[in-house]
């Protein structure tokens, strides 16, 4: 392992090891080459949103549904397929879709949807987006009827599907009034906030469709079902409207001119919204979509509405149409998938004969810091992704929490051929240090006490021998930022920089003592795909696409003038493949 466990280091890229990358087998290597090995897939073809995410409690099964074209790996004809898992590592995958367009009113595509809670057993109930006239973007006019509301059951943990014979169940004749953009993406949950406000003394069951009211507002639009007939949904109105293009700071998302796949995230003091939103101000060549989230509170209103309190970006990077469920088996706790898009040429997509990844689950939490007394170096009032409670001398500070799923870590740690412990590693000028390690699949942990000088510290992902190809993970306490640098990562297609605004936070003890927090890093690669995790709260990931040399893995500091950067011991876990069942 080259210099691994030196207390000082001033080394050079030239000492690093000679690579011994993972080979690849002769048949099918266009398929594997930057296919995931520990990341949900469909078997071939186009993929993206997850539908209908449950756990079932009975079975002790994960269900995740997902939008398919199997007959392409472009987006067209889309269908429904499924996977279930135990481990949330090996996933038994449909070999052909579960649901897919065959009537007048879902005809152009079975679009995004949702599991009806609760979810035990193998009764299950979704409701779907059903499509009936293409095309649909919130750029082009709005057809009513183009987008209905669809239901099916199933009776066999969702391997075959009834559609309702009152489908389509709603359409969205009742906003002609409000020239939207989107009527899309049903959500249904208990939400006992809304339960408290409606004085109701049983739990009631609540829906969204998310779209937007053109040169208004992107919106969320509010439904009440009926807990008898699960086909009626009373309208109740827009849940909550925003400026469009909506951007507090750089700290809070962009919120766009439409929702998609809008989501209720209910903890006890406080009801988020987790949204896709489309349209918003493109920024460092990253697309106008973006992933989000928005704390509200409940307005004294007729009919009901939610006011933007504070809010932030879920992910920062490759990361889209985020969908959630409660996971009896983990606290209820709620966990989030997402989808991840291609970064090729099409001629590379044509090639390896598939498209899109889902990500790796996901919890989302309510995360608060207690007692702090600054930052590194904004003002705590301007953080606009926090709630700030101010007492004498101290922040109390709330965010929302995103890591990953902790059964998922367990089951690739004991699915890792290799897992290795790099001792602390103190930096006294620039240099970087190679890992020893070669792999494309790998899990890493580290922490690194940094100052707010202009030091810049963090990890190469994926570098080959001479760092002429590599991907870099940067965080820079100068400017509160962490940087995914895509510019040597491969043959991707417009793989620009990602930037997230992060800092770190300085405690007040009881004896007075303060203290900074130090920046903990945990990164999962997967071959094309990175997602990077700091300090529970930022999140933000990425597609990238090396050579098979280019396996390396490194720590860095940059920028050291008359000071030290500390790494604490590294821990990586490598060798990982989850399985993959066809059926």
């Amino acid at each position: 392992m080259a210099l691994v466990g030196l207390p000082l280091y001033d080394t050079q890229p030239s000492e690093v090891l000679s690579p011994t990358p993972p080979l690849l087998p002769d048949a099918a290597t266009a398929f594997l080459k930057w296919r995931p090995l520990c990341h949900l897939q469909a078997s071939h073809g186009w993929m993206n949103d997850p539908c209908a995410v449950s756990y079932d409690a009975e079975e002790k099964v994960y269900r995740v549904f997902y939008q398919w074209n199997p007959q392409s790996p472009f987006w067209d004809h889309i269908c429904w397929g499924s996977a279930e898992s135990t481990n949330l590592l090996d996933w038994t995958v449909s070999s052909a879709p579960v649901l897919s367009p065959q009537t007048l009113y879902d005809g152009k595509g079975i679009f995004t949807g949702c599991a009806v809670p609760p979810y035990s057993g193998k009764q299950m109930t979704i409701f779907y987006t059903s499509v009936s006239r293409l095309p649909l973007h919130y750029s082009l006019p709005y057809h009513l009827g183009a987008e209905t509301l669809s239901m099916a059951t199933s009776s066999d943990g969702g391997r075959t599907w009834a559609r309702s014979a009152k489908n389509p169940v709603l359409g969205p004749d009742h906003l002609a009034d409000l020239n939207i953009t989107g009527w899309r993406d049903p959500f249904v949950t208990t939400w006992a906030s809304m339960d408290k406000i409606l004085e109701r003394k049983e739990a009631g069951l609540y829906g969204l469709l998310s779209g937007g009211i053109r040169d208004t507002s992107p919106t969320c639009f509010l439904y009440d079902i009926d807990s008898t007939d699960k086909t009626k949904w009373n309208y109740i109105g827009p849940l909550m409207t925003v400026e469009r293009k909506y951007r507090p700071s750089r700290w809070s998302g962009d919120c766009g001119v439409n929702w998609e796949v809008t989501n209720v995230l209910t903890f006890d003091k406080y009801d988020i919204l987790l949204i896709s939103a489309e349209g918003g101000a493109e920024c460092n060549g990253k697309s106008s979509r973006a992933s989000i989230w928005i704390a509200g509170s409940f307005q004294d209103t007729t009919p009901i509405t939610m006011k933007y309190e504070f809010g932030g970006v879920f992910d920062h990077g490759d990361y889209y149409a985020a969908n959630t469920f409660r996971d009896e088996s983990l606290d209820n706790s709620i966990v989030v998938w997402g989808w991840i898009e291609e970064r090729l040429s099409d001629e590379f997509i044509v090639s390896q004969n598939w498209n899109g990844t889902l990500t790796v689950p996901r919890i989302a939490s309510v995360a608060t810091i207690s007692n702090v007394v600054g930052t590194l170096h904004s003002p705590i009032d301007q953080l606009t992704s926090f709630e700030a409670v101010k007492f004498d001398d101290h922040y109390e500070l709330t965010t929302l929490g995103v890591d990953v799923h902790p059964r998922y870590v367990s089951s690739l740690r004991q699915r890792a051929e290799h897992s290795v412990v790099i001792p602390p590693v103190t930096f006294v000028r620039p240099g970087v240090v190679d890992c020893g390690i070669s792999a494309t699949s790998w899990e890493l942990e580290t922490e690194i006490a940094v100052s707010s000088s202009a030091v810049q510290v963090g990890v190469v992902a994926l570098h080959s021998p001479d760092y002429a190809q590599q991907t870099r993970l940067t965080f820079c306490p100068e400017s509160e930022t962490f940087f995914i640098d895509r510019s040597r990562s491969g043959c991707g297609k417009e793989l620009h920089a990602y930037d997230a605004p992060h800092t770190l936070f300085t405690t007040r003890a009881a004896d007075g003592a303060e203290t900074m927090e130090k920046l903990k890093v945990h990164v999962f690669c997967d071959r094309s795909v990175i997602e990077v995790f700091l300090n529970g709260r930022t999140a933000i990931s990425a597609r990238v696409y090396p050579d098979e040399g280019s396996c390396r893995i490194s720590l860095f500091a940059e920028n050291i003038t008359g000071q030290t950067v500390e790494f604490s011991e590294t821990k990586v876990w490598y060798g990982i493949s989850g399985k993959a069942t066809i059926e």
